[in-house]
């Protein structure tokens, strides 16, 4: 059976990060495999007139990748993206048909999220990224996901390791 991996979480958490270390170590064990940044599927402005979310976008294209890894031979798909409802996971889990879905969710100190984005993102993006952290609800992890990993300062490779074994990789 093909497996996915969301990673999940607020912003600067690592997501990321943590994502390219696992295509890494997936490579190494010589299996076919995908990352896939989610940010990129659903980075849009629709149009007014459309009904169409910015996350419902985000779905029907992993919908569509989805199939084209499959063509490729791929069953290892692992994904990045902040999704902090129950419902916006399910809608992911819908569309990878035939695929076992783990949502790991990075957890990481308030204060370090806030200066990882204080240090990294400038005007109108930290304004909206410490809006975000501010409305995040960490508190909600465990219902949100299928396991938590806690990154704090762990190096990015150590975090890849904690999220294959949490999944069961």
């Amino acid at each position: 059976m093909a497996r996915a991996l969301l990673l999940i979480g607020p912003v600067c958490s690592g997501k990321t990060t943590t994502l390219h270390e696992i295509g890494a170590l997936l490579d190494r064990a010589g299996t076919p495999n995908a990352i896939v940044d989610l940010d990129w599927l659903a980075w849009a402005t629709p149009a007014t007139t459309s009904a169409a979310s910015v996350h419902d976008l985000l779905v029907a294209n992993l919908a569509a990748v989805w199939q084209t890894f499959r063509a490729a031979g791929i069953e290892h798909v692992a994904g990045a993206h902040m999704l902090s409802e129950r419902t916006e996971i399910a809608a992911i889990r819908g569309v990878l048909h035939g695929c076992e879905v783990t949502a790991v969710e990075l957890s990481t100190d308030p204060g370090l999220l806030e200066q990882r984005v204080r240090q990294r993102d400038t005007d109108v993006q930290r304004t909206e990224h410490l809006a975000l952290l501010d409305a995040y609800d960490a508190e909600a992890a465990q219902a949100r996901a299928d396991a938590v990993v806690e990154v704090d300062d762990q190096p990015a490779a150590q975090v890849a390791r904690d999220v294959l074994g949490v999944a069961g990789w």
